[in-house]
C-alpha cells in the first residue's frame, strides 16, 4: 500500500480533547499497578518476548504508554535500562512509586504524550521499543516515531475485531461511526513492511472484565468519548442517564471481547 495513502488516511481518534483523554485515563490509573502476575513467568505477553528476544544486560528498552509501570518494572532485572512514557500524570506517578517501594533504579519514568512529544529525544537510542495495548501508537506518525526510537527490536501489540458492550452503545449515542482498530491493523502492517521491515504477526483472543460505580464508570468513559469527539450537553446528559439505567447495585460491568493482534520486527540499516 502506498504510505502516503497511510499518512492521509490513519488518523489519531484521540485528539479532539487532549486533557479529556488524560483525565480519563487518570481515572483507572489505580487499575494498571505492578503485581506479581505481571512477570516472565505468568504474563503472556513477556512470555512471548522472552521467545524473541535474548535479554542481556547492556541493553536499553523503551515502553511506549508504559501505563502504571508494570511491564517495564518486570523486566528491570534483565536489561540495563527501562524508560517509561505516558501521557496520564496519575500512570507516571504511580509507576515511580512502584519503583521505588520496590527500589528498582534502572527505570525512568517519563510524562509524555507520545503522539504530540517531539521525537528527537528517543530517537535511535533503545535495543527494544515496545507498546502494549495502548492508544499512544494512533497513526502513522506515532508508529514511525517508535520505530525510529528502535536501533534493533520492535513490538506492538494491539487489540482488533474488539467488541465492548457498554462502549459500543455509548459511541453510538454519540454519533461515532465504529473503532478504526481493524484498519490500522492493516495500515500497521504495510507501514512497517513498507519501511523495508519483515513484521512477524501472531494473533490471540482474549477477553477483558471490568467493573465500576456510575460515578467512576461516567468518568472514564465521558471522558474517553470527550478525547475523540465533542459531546452537546443532551448527548452527555443521555450517555449519563444509560449509566444509570444499566448499573446493578450502583455498579457498571462491561466484558470487552477483542483479539490481540502483536507485530514483532527487527529494525535494521
Amino acid at each position: 500500500m502506498d504510505l502516503a495513502y497511510i499518512q492521509q488516511n490513519w488518523k489519531n481518534e484521540m485528539n479532539v480533547d487532549l486533557s479529556e483523554s488524560i483525565r480519563a485515563w487518570d481515572s483507572v490509573a489505580e487499575d494498571y499497578v505492578y503485581d506479581r502476575s505481571v512477570s516472565f513467568e505468568k504474563d503472556d505477553f513477556l512470555k512471548y518476548l522472552q521467545k524473541k528476544i535474548t535479554f542481556t544486560k547492556d541493553m536499553e528498552v523503551l515502553d511506549v504508554g508504559c501505563g502504571a509501570g508494570a511491564y517495564s518494572l518486570a523486566m528491570a532485572d534483565k536489561v540495563k535500562r527501562v524508560a517509561g512514557v505516558d501521557f496520564s500524570p496519575k500512570m507516571i506517578e504511580l509507576a515511580r512509586r512502584s519503583a521505588a517501594e520496590k527500589g528498582i533504579t534502572n527505570v525512568e519514568f517519563l510524562e509524555r504524550d507520545w503522539y504530540g512529544c517531539p521525537g528527537e529525544e528517543f530517537k535511535g537510542k533503545f535495543d527494544l521499543v515496545f507498546a502494549h495495548t495502548t492508544p499512544a501508537i494512533a497513526d502513522y506518525f506515532s508508529l514511525i516515531k517508535m520505530m525510529e526510537a528502535s536501533r534493533k527490536y520492535c513490538v506492538l501489540c494491539k487489540p482488533v475485531r474488539r467488541t465492548d458492550e457498554v462502549f459500543g452503545q455509548l459511541r453510538k449515542l454519540a454519533g461515532q461511526e465504529k473503532s478504526n482498530n481493524d484498519v490500522s491493523a492493516a495500515f500497521t502492517f504495510d507501514t512497517i513492511w513498507g519501511h523495508g521491515f519483515n513484521p512477524e504477526v501472531s494473533y490471540q483472543k482474549t477477553l477483558w472484565r471490568s467493573k465500576k460505580t456510575v460515578s467512576e464508570a461516567k468518568e472514564w468513559y465521558l471522558g474517553r468519548l470527550k478525547g475523540s469527539c465533542v459531546l452537546d450537553e443532551r448527548t452527555e446528559a443521555e450517555i449519563s442517564r444509560y449509566l444509570e439505567e444499566i448499573s446493578i447495585n450502583g455498579m457498571v460491568t462491561e466484558t470487552t471481547h477483542t483479539t490481540l493482534i502483536t507485530f514483532f520486527w527487527e529494525v535494521y540499516e
